[in-house]
């Protein structure tokens, strides 16, 4: 008899371990909020925000030990030979319209799955926008998360309340590997409440106010910019500022002056993000000339500084000469090693690139780099401790294993900070014909 996909087994805890020690590790800082808000009741739906193709599910996979079952779009299951895997992975699809009226016929069988996974109480994670998309903003939510809540609320015949657990993913950087990545849980949305005190509405417009209702729980849980004609001017901005030591400090003693709280890691930066849109905002719309022009002055600054290849951080934040050097001289030192790296770790990097190249959706280049540096270490690890054993006294190849393994993210971590140095050294040279804001 077939297992059920919500059943848990060895096998796929046994992996999970493995795959969401490689998950965190692939981020410089992965933090995890609001987990308490998660329900101990009912039925849940957990909906995130769909912004870095496959490392979304894998993000939401390694924030908490617990399994828990992914829906994704049905044109991944086209493979025969991918269906084992994916549900092993514990996914299953979901048809659009765009996969032809048809195929969303099947999407009955579909939510009668899901039905029965959420009322055996296994979370179900879903991206109500989707498709993913690099931006700090939501598209519109389709009504599959509504119609699935709908049929478990109908089925669960007094069995605990239904939720949807509203989550915000947001990462330091979308493109670059070992950047940040911060996940909050938000207050859920009791839909078995909502529906009673809706009962005399029909169902599609309980449905538009659902939509509504979790629309506005997500973006409360990410850096929201609306998705309009500012909005590279306004995330450019945004940027400018908080990442001014000065601004930040001011900015963040307010917030939590204001809230009575004190935010650590990740959420201060949200904090100071959040807090610095919504002033732009208000900016652009009580004086609405004065905002399209300092936009505007945004704009050609963030073009030529990416043709100039020089990061936000270093206009935000200039430091001294006497700064630049001693982060050139740190570069040196931290050279010898990086060198060791590219050699050691070039049977991940090298494959790595050959797979990128054939990429043309950026966002997928994390989901890329990822994959395959979590396969490539195993055969990597089995390659170095062969050679370095067969060709070194044993605790000389002891050291060279213990150096090799944080080959990969040092590779990575020194190509950020060589990369940032550079930046600043430009920014030196050429901040005199920047356009000024």
């Amino acid at each position: 008899m077939e297992r059920k996909l919500q059943e848990g087994h060895f096998t796929y805890f046994f992996t999970k371990f493995f795959v969401d020690r490689a998950v965190r590790n692939s981020y410089r800082r992965f933090q995890v909020e609001g987990t308490e808000n998660i329900p101990e009741d009912g039925s849940t739906i957990w909906a995130a925000n769909h912004t870095n193709a496959l490392m979304d599910p894998l993000v939401m996979l390694a924030v908490t030990k617990s399994q828990k079952v992914f829906m994704a779009r049905a044109d991944i299951f086209q493979k025969k030979a991918a269906v084992k895997w994916l549900r092993f992975l514990k996914i299953m699809p979901i048809y659009r319209i765009r996969d032809g009226l048809e195929a969303v016929k099947k999407n009955t069988e579909t939510i009668s799955q899901a039905t029965e996974i959420m009322l055996d109480k296994v979370p179900l994670v879903i991206y109500p926008e989707a498709t993913h998309r690099a931006k700090h903003s939501l598209l519109k939510l389709s009504k599959g998360v509504f119609h699935i809540t709908y049929s478990v609320y109908e089925n669960s015949a007094g069995d605990g309340a239904v939720y949807i657990q509203p989550i915000g993913i947001d990462y330091g950087d979308y493109f670059r590997f070992r950047s940040t990545v911060l996940v909050r849980f938000g207050k859920p949305f009791n839909v078995s409440e909502f529906i009673k005190l809706n009962s005399d509405d029909p169902v599609p417009v309980q449905m538009l106010k659902m939509r509504e209702v979790l629309t506005e729980k997500m973006s409360e849980l990410i850096t929201y910019i609306p998705d309009d004609k500012d909005y590279d001017a306004i995330w450019e901005l945004t940027k400018i500022r908080s990442d001014n030591p000065a601004y930040f400090r001011k900015t963040l003693d307010e917030i939590e002056s204001a809230t009575g709280s004190r935010l650590r890691g990740l959420m201060r930066r949200q904090a100071v993000n959040r807090r610095t849109v919504a002033d732009l905002l208000k900016f652009r719309e009580e004086q609405p000339d004065e905002a399209a022009k300092l936009f505007e002055k945004a704009d050609r600054l963030r073009v030529w500084r990416i043709q100039n290849g020089i990061s936000v951080y270093s206009i935000a934040n200039e430091l001294g000469w006497g700064r630049v050097i001693g982060k050139f001289l740190l570069a040196l030192a931290g050279l010898p090693y990086y060198v060791f790296s590219a050699v050691v770790a070039s049977v991940i990097w090298i494959p790595t690139l050959l797979i990128m190249r054939g990429i043309k959706d950026n966002a997928f280049y994390n989901t890329a780099r990822f994959g395959t540096c979590f396969a490539m270490s195993i055969i990597a690890f089995i390659l170095w401790t062969v050679l370095y054993f067969c060709f070194m006294p044993w605790y000389f190849a002891l050291a060279a294993l213990l150096l090799s393994l944080p080959s990969v993210r040092y590779l990575y971590d020194y190509g950020r900070f060589f990369r940032l140095m550079t930046s600043d050294l430009r920014w030196k040279f050429k901040k005199r014909r920047a356009p000024q804001l």
